[in-house]
């Protein structure tokens, strides 16, 4: 992602929870991290019931175009109790919350 662990990070809340309302698990979803901090990166964990989504961040080196410099992150994603559709949901709506536009 074209973005920096500490952004990712301020977004995270409204994110998730946006998220597992839109597929029907409603809006209290528990964030526990870092689980997990090191230099190479941190592992949080989001729990709604008895359900999880674990998120690991990596800073990656900036991607350079000429005269701009994109801050970069390693992102991965793993569910744990949910379906196929339920994960669609989740990650479409967690996309729009990071999702950037120009103009």
């Amino acid at each position: 992602m074209a973005i920096t662990v500490a952004d990712f990070l301020r977004t995270l809340d409204a994110a998730a929870a946006a998220s597992f309302r839109a597929m029907g698990a409603g809006g209290t979803a528990a964030i526990e991290g870092p689980a997990e901090k090191s230099k190479s990166g941190q592992r949080l964990v989001l729990r709604c019931g008895g359900r999880h989504v674990e998120i690991a961040l990596a800073p990656l080196e900036p991607r350079r175009l000429g005269a701009i410099s994109l801050p970069r992150t390693r992102l991965r994603i793993a569910f744990s109790g949910f379906s196929e559709n339920e994960m669609r949901l989740f990650l479409s709506c967690f996309d729009s919350y990071y999702r950037r536009g120009g103009g």
